[in-house]
């Protein structure tokens, strides 16, 4: 374990091609150097995670990653500009040092420049692009925390880098702007499509089937080994009164958050606490159509199924509705 103020000694560890788990303002990462190709094998190993699945590489400094910007991508300038450092990533052609793992066989690479000093400078200090996909087994949670990350992650890492809880809770947004006409969100997040239009005043879609693979989206992901059932927010006193028939359940909603940020921040230590307690589902409030589109695709990443009134028993084994 890795104090604050050790992140000198991160960077070593990362420079010479160990692993390092790295907070982030979105979730705990996993890093390696990505000029290394063992080491970036190592990542897979660790995270159990398909190779074909390419990875984000984080660089310490927004004059970094605007080095990586070819002179006409002026959009994709703007958007680092103005949202890095933060929890935004952009694609970008691929480097020379990019090594083939990292890429996951594309010719582009994903970009962010993370928001804590921290890591920034564990980054900066290692010397090399630091490929960091999330410090959990493939198909799991992100971990948020320092307890969730060493659950996820201890014997498999040469260290781990206490930052306390991250402050977004979700994954990057993921943005790809290299026609420089048009912004496709290949994964939502914090930073969403009606921001990046209001801010940069240009045309935002989400991704569709011809768009590019993208870090995160290839696989299922997310899941806590509790049952989470997605609940329309009219729905959710019949939902209730259904669980009550449960010995313990977890409910993750507006009124237990207030507002959104704090749901999306808070979400994967929900999946984590009723992991641990043993809950028998979690009931997780629907954001309306169009609303926290980064919470609502998590939610539907991690979901077996939608609740239907007097159904919730199928999603439970059944054996307390009998």
């Amino acid at each position: 374990m890795l104090r604050p103020d050790q992140y000198q000694r991160a960077g070593e560890l990362l420079s010479r091609g160990d692993l390092v788990v790295i907070p982030t303002e979105t979730v705990y990462g996993l890093g390696a150097s990505a000029l290394a190709s063992a080491a970036i094998g190592a990542v897979f190993d660790a995270k159990e995670r398909p190779r074909d699945n390419p990875l984000i590489v984080h660089v310490g400094e927004l004059a970094a990653a605007l080095d990586l910007v070819p002179p006409d991508l002026g959009l994709t300038r703007r958007i680092l500009e103005t949202y890095a450092p933060g929890p935004i990533t952009v694609i970008l052609p691929a480097p020379a040092w990019a090594v083939p793992e990292v890429r996951g066989g594309l010719p582009t690479i994903a970009v962010r420049v993370p928001s804590p000093e921290i890591t920034r400078k564990a980054i900066i200090a290692a010397g090399v692009p630091v490929a960091a996909p999330s410090a959990n087994r493939s198909g799991r949670p992100s971990p948020t925390t320092v307890a969730m990350a060493i659950e996820e992650m201890d014997g498999r890492v040469a260290a781990i880098l206490d930052g306390g809880p991250c402050t977004v809770g979700i994954e990057s947004t993921i943005v790809d702007a290299r026609s420089d006409r048009e912004v496709v969100i290949l994964r939502p997040g914090r930073i969403t499509a009606a921001e990046i239009a209001r801010d940069l005043g240009c045309v935002v879609r989400l991704r569709d089937a011809e768009d590019v693979p993208t870090p995160g989206t290839r696989y299922r992901h997310y899941t806590p080994r509790v049952p989470v059932v997605l609940v329309p927010a009219d729905e959710l006193d019949a939902a209730r009164k259904e669980a009550k028939r449960l010995p313990a359940w977890t409910e993750l909603s507006l009124q237990r958050f207030g507002d959104f940020a704090t749901y999306e921040e808070n979400l994967y230590r929900a999946f984590w606490d009723a992991e641990r307690a043993g809950h028998a589902v979690i009931l997780a409030e629907l954001p309306p159509e169009g609303s926290a589109e980064g919470l609502t695709d998590r939610l539907r990443r991690a979901a077996v199924g939608e609740y239907r009134r007097g159904e919730l028993g199928r999603f439970v084994g059944g054996r307390f509705f009998g």
